[in-house]
C-alpha cells in the first residue's frame, strides 16, 4: 500500500516514555529506538516523532506511549503535545514490523509532496495487538493545509 489519503486531526495529547536520536544513528544499528521498543508497555500503540530540530537529518524526540486527556499518574513519564493539524496518511503492507515501518518511512523521505512537511509531529499507529510478523502500520505525516 503506501499514501492514503489526507486527514484533519484537532490537538493531541501524548503520554509515554521517550530519547532523543536521529536517523543517521538508527540506521547505524547503534540506535535508541530499539531499547524503547523492549521497555514498551503493552498498552503502548503509538510512536511518535516530535521536537524535530529541523528536518528528516536533524535529530528527534521518538516517543512510544499512546493518546490521553488525562495526566499521567508516573512522573517518568514525558506528556507531549502536538498541534492540531493536516495530516498524509500512509499504509503499509502487511509483513514483518521492521521492514514494514522502514519501507514505508523510505517512502515517505521521497514522497513527491514531502515539501509540504512540517515537522510539527508525526505518528506511527500499531494494530491492537500486534503480530510482528503479518504487522501493518499506518504513518501519520503532519503537512501544511
Amino acid at each position: 500500500m503506501s499514501f492514503s489519503h489526507f486527514e484533519v486531526l484537532d490537538k493531541k495529547r501524548f503520554v509515554g516514555r521517550s530519547t532523543v536520536t536521529n536517523n543517521k544513528l538508527e540506521m547505524s544499528g547503534a540506535g535508541k529506538i530499539p531499547s524503547l521498543w523492549k521497555e514498551k508497555n503493552e498498552g503502548s500503540q503509538i510512536a511518535l516523532y516530535s521536537n524535530y530540530e529541523s528536518d528528516e537529518y536533524g535529530t528527534y524526540t521518538f516517543s512510544l506511549g499512546s493518546f490521553t486527556e488525562h495526566q499521567p499518574e508516573q512522573s517518568t513519564l514525558n506528556v507531549i503535545t502536538i498541534p492540531a493539524s493536516t495530516y498524509a496518511v500512509f499504509v503499509s503492507r502487511r509483513g514483518l514490523v521492521e521492514e514494514v515501518v522502514l519501507e514505508t518511512w523510505q517512502e515517505i523521505w521521497t514522497w513527491d509532496k514531502k515539501s509540504l512537511r512540517t515537522y510539527t509531529g508525526d505518528f506511527e499507529v500499531y494494530d491492537h495487538i500486534m503480530d510482528q510478523k503479518n504487522a501493518q502500520v499506518a504513518i501519520y505525516v503532519a503537512v501544511k493545509d
